[in-house]
């Protein structure tokens, strides 16, 4: 299976030369669903860097053409941002001293993550030019599913175990997680988070048709609930939320929509068995006494004491790229790490801190807080993207903060990259036409 894993990927990156942009998009969203557990045997790149790159050179041709787009939008202050991030972390770190070790860290960090937004922003600059994804993702989504089943009742994930040679295993878990396609269930959660939100704004734009959505929709929310994360549980019903909240227009609508989702909650709550253990579960992650194999609030407070007690030594540039896998010894895993308080360091901000300290994790909220500023500024030029750009963007924050990042980053901002080309279309078209207003009544 892994060959034919690699073949594919190889296929993907040939079918950048040969597909219109929205389509590139659409394959590479397709591969952050299927191969993320795939590493190929060119010195551990894995196949979402690949067809990153795939999707570069395709574009080489129309570099300026992307770049006059960029330079005239918010997209030229995040990539900056992003490059000045790389920058000090290739000179703070003493872990990206050779070539070699720059290279790889520019390919994963910069090149595949951080600019995933651009390529969204390149890709999908008209409303419709996500109807390409919408369709490419169901039948993956469909996959995801099956494998999920599959995996719920045999204890582990014969498709991850193909494709990766050391794949997590949760089956002597108490609260055992099922992973599907990917190597840790958080990213299974979340992808099926990511996909329920695309399905209901092309629905809502009239991209797709109610059978499509609603079939989209149990497939999702049976990986919300069968990967068994209180994160991705959390993050599903706030960002449930917050769309609905997001696509009124009247405050008063707002507020009666906010009183029903708590009314109807407790009352679910106190009648249905099923969504109150979902709720104590929940409840569990803010108990400082709680005995769960998951994480507690005792151990989220211990790891920021610990991560702040080495911020200590190197407050401005934290302790370097790799710190915590490399140094410290979690990267083979926890029996092997030097420093067992961090627990794993769940948090995006733990990790910044940590690594990158204090002008690190100030560059990263500046590249999201420009994001999200730029979406709600221009929410009058159109209410469903709004709420897209909104909820994607909220999810994403609130699953970083909680669990860390994993591989949330790529597929959010591939969404996130699409609104906020959108939006600026929308907004010079505003502004054109004002334009021409003025000048024919002058």
């Amino acid at each position: 299976m892994k060959a034919i894993a690699i073949a594919l990927t190889l296929l993907c990156v040939v079918l950048m030369f040969f597909v219109r942009r929205e389509y590139k998009l659409a394959i590479m969203f397709v591969a952050a669903m299927l191969l993320s557990p795939l590493i190929l045997p060119f010195k551990g790149i894995s196949a979402k860097t690949v067809i990153s790159l795939g999707f570069l050179l395709s574009e080489a041709g129309s570099i300026g053409l992307h770049f006059r787009r960029i330079r005239k939008s918010v997209m030229f202050a995040y990539v900056l941002m992003a490059l000045a991030s790389f920058v000090i972390c290739v000179i703070t770190s003493p872990h990206l001293r050779s070539v070699a070790e720059m290279g790889f860290f520019g390919l994963t960090e910069l090149l595949t993550r951080s600019l995933a937004i651009v390529y969204g922003f390149m890709a999908l600059r008209k409303t419709r030019s996500l109807s390409p994804l919408l369709n490419a993702t169901f039948i993956p989504l469909i996959i995801m599913t099956v494998v999920g089943i599959i995996n719920y009742f045999a204890g582990s994930s014969f498709y991850v175990e193909a494709l990766l040679e050391e794949a997590s295993d949760f089956s002597d878990m108490t609260r055992f997680r099922v992973q599907s396609t990917f190597n840790l269930p958080f990213d299974y959660g979340y992808m099926c988070l990511l996909v329920a939100l695309l399905h209901i704004y092309g629905y809502m734009q009239k991209m797709e048709n109610l059978s499509i959505m609603a079939a989209a929709q149990v497939c999702c929310l049976f990986g919300v609930l069968i990967c068994n994360c209180r994160t991705v549980l959390f993050c599903y019903l706030i960002g449930a939320l917050v769309y609905f909240l997001a696509i009124q227009r009247s405050r008063k609508v707002k507020l009666l929509v906010l009183a029903g989702a708590f009314l109807l909650g407790a009352f679910a709550v106190a009648t249905v068995p099923f969504a109150r253990k979902m709720f104590l579960s929940l409840v569990s992650m803010f108990d400082p006494y709680a005995i769960s194999d998951g994480s507690t609030f005792t151990m989220r407070l211990r790891q920021l004491a610990t991560v702040a007690k080495y911020l200590a030594e190197s407050p401005l540039f934290g302790m370097g790229v790799h710190f915590f896998e490399l140094d410290l010894g979690w990267g083979e895993g926890a029996n092997l790490a030097v420093d067992y308080d961090l627990a794993g360091l769940e948090g995006i901000h733990l990790n910044l801190l940590l690594e990158r300290g204090i002008v690190g994790f100030v560059l990263f909220m500046a590249m999201m807080l420009l994001i999200v500023f730029f979406i709600i500024r221009h929410r009058r030029l159109g209410r469903l993207i709004y709420a897209l750009g909104l909820t994607a963007w909220v999810v994403y924050m609130l699953f970083s903060f909680m669990t860390g990042e994993l591989l949330s980053a790529v597929p959010t901002y591939y969404i996130l990259g699409y609104v906020v080309a959108n939006l600026t279309l929308r907004d010079r078209f505003v502004k054109a036409r004002k334009k021409m207003m003025m000048y024919a009544k002058s």
